[in-house]
């Protein structure tokens, strides 16, 4: 599975349409996302294989202000809570190295999710890696808190004994983001 970011300005007021609407097609999910005190905000789209997210990537429909728009392939799903009403968005921008990208996959999937899965709250996370390795990590929650706990544990993990503290450099960015809309695809059913 496949996934783009279509990432887009939001006017000033009340969003009169849900910007996937548009885009959607013959996604197999969307989740459109809100910045939580900013103007930007982000559809996540799911396809079926790359050539089909390349030509997504290029829809640019009317009526809304786009901004970037990046091509992943789905590296992994870990799924939570259907109740979704939260998101955070974590950013490691590409090129990223090989080894670094490897280390960054893998504190992710021993380190991290296991200190974060059974927390109340926690939604389905994805992890997006493109082809220059650049990362995004969406995790969905049911609320703030739950992402606030989410932090905390994560903060409270030590690195296992084989991971090395320079190829973790951390995340470019994090952004905070209501759920104004996730329809997932069907992959990221129950644990």
């Amino acid at each position: 599975m496949h996934a783009t970011v279509h990432q887009f300005r939001v006017p000033l007021g009340p969003l009169d349409a849900d910007p996937a609407a548009d885009l959607a097609g013959d996604a197999l999910g969307t989740c459109t996302l809100t910045q939580v005190g900013g103007l930007a905000g982000a559809v996540v789209a799911f396809w079926p294989d790359a050539a089909t997210a390349g030509e997504a990537a290029a829809r640019r429909p009317a009526g809304t202000r786009w901004l970037d728009t990046g091509v992943y392939r789905v590296a992994e799903v870990h799924p939570g809570d259907p109740a979704a009403a939260f998101a955070q968005v974590t950013w490691f921008d590409g090129p990223r190295g090989a080894d670094q990208s490897a280390a960054e996959l893998r504190a992710g999937r021993e380190r991290i999710e296991p200190a974060v899965r059974d927390l109340d709250g926690v939604g389905t996370t994805y992890v997006l890696i493109a082809e220059d390795r650049a990362l995004v990590v969406v995790s969905l929650a049911t609320s703030i808190e739950t992402i606030e706990a989410m932090q905390a544990a994560i903060m409270r993990t030590d690195l296992l004994p084989d991971e090395d503290a320079a190829l973790l450099p951390g995340p470019d960015r994090v952004d905070l983001h209501r759920v104004l809309h996730a329809t997932l695809p069907a992959k990221a059913g129950a644990r």
